[in-house]
């Protein structure tokens, strides 16, 4: 067997999970053709036709790459139904588990405990299959851009990229966008310098944290609109709007956890820490836990075909405003 009969990839950053799924079919199935179905499992119950890509070959012989996004939303029936299903190797099908559940209290991917209790978990951990990152941090970003140069043909000196871990937005993404103004930057040749440093973007977390502050205190949904396509947050580019809405549910994150009275489970520059403390107070855990719910019914609305980026980022402002009116009712108008 020259591949894994199945991988687990914990990680919450989606841009990082499709990386490490085009290392691994590198390293494994290179000389394969892969077809790949990609499967929700927070999309309610999965279709007959998952439980058919897992188990049945094609009669044409065509390898199958079975991918099943947030997978940690699978309930405890459907883990244990998978224990069939994974227990002997198919070499057409190969099912990955991308559990984007978050982080626990000391910072390392949340897995479900129903989850680790099954047998092909351990089966996994023993042979290797599981791989586990708590996405991009100020300790990862180092690693993420060796990476980048490697796979894009650059020369970052360390000096360098010891600049760029304090410069560039701990979503892979936004990170992968300024490192792409770089390399264009760089022209023919190969080496990124200190004087291409410039052009990078102010931080990233810096302008959603705004955002959310614009809105709790009371500017119209209008104004933060225009405020946010200035700032190039949102476009008519479907992916430029789930990068937002994966920042907005980080921004929401760390404000969930100081409301808490919980260190955030990542990097808060200093001098925004007492802000960001000072308005996890005034919007308390619910309403910050409201903010989830309101970017995955955009996200949904946009991959359902339902709304266009545009009309899904309207109904985000207006869904948020309402939330936060009631947090702060004397400053709306």
């Amino acid at each position: 067997m020259s591949r894994p009969g199945f991988s687990f990839l914990l990680c919450p950053d989606a841009e990082l999970l499709r990386l490490r799924i085009e290392d691994l079919v590198q390293e494994h199935g290179a000389d394969t053709t892969w077809v790949r179905r990609v499967y929700w499992a927070d999309e309610g119950d999965l279709p007959g036709a998952f439980w058919q890509d897992m188990s049945i070959p094609d009669l044409m012989g065509t390898s199958r790459l079975v991918v099943i996004r947030r997978a940690n939303a699978f309930l405890v029936d459907s883990w244990n139904k998978l224990s069939s299903t994974l227990a002997s190797f198919n070499s057409q099908i190969w099912p990955i588990f991308c559990l984007e559940g978050g982080l626990d209290k000391k910072g390392n991917p949340k897995t479900p405990k129903t989850l680790t209790k099954q047998k092909y978990w351990a089966v996994a951990e023993k042979k290797g299959w599981v791989w586990s990152s708590p996405g991009l941090t100020r300790n990862t970003l180092p690693n993420f851009i060796a990476d980048y140069a490697r796979r894009n043909g650059k020369d970052i000196p360390i000096p360098v990229r010891q600049s760029l871990t304090q410069l560039l937005p701990l979503d892979a993404v936004g990170a992968r966008n300024e490192l792409d103004k770089l390399a264009l930057a760089a022209g023919d040749s190969e080496r990124i310098t200190d004087e291409h440093l410039g052009i990078i973007s102010s931080e990233a977390d810096v302008d959603v944290f705004s955002f959310i502050s614009m809105l709790f205190s009371g500017r119209s949904p209008e104004k933060v609109w225009k405020r946010v396509f200035d700032n190039r947050l949102v476009s008519s580019s479907d992916n430029i709007l789930f990068s937002f809405l994966a920042l907005l549910q980080r921004e929401a994150r760390i404000l969930w956890e100081m409301s808490m009275g919980e260190t955030p489970s990542t990097w808060v520059p200093r001098n925004m820490v007492g802000k960001k403390q000072t308005l996890a107070r005034q919007l308390g855990p619910s309403r910050l836990a409201s903010v989830w719910d309101l970017a995955f019914e955009a996200e949904l609305g946009i991959k359902s075909g339902q709304r266009s980026p545009e009309q899904a980022f309207e109904a985000l402002i207006g869904g948020l405003y309402a939330v936060f009116r009631d947090a702060n009712p004397s400053r709306m108008r």
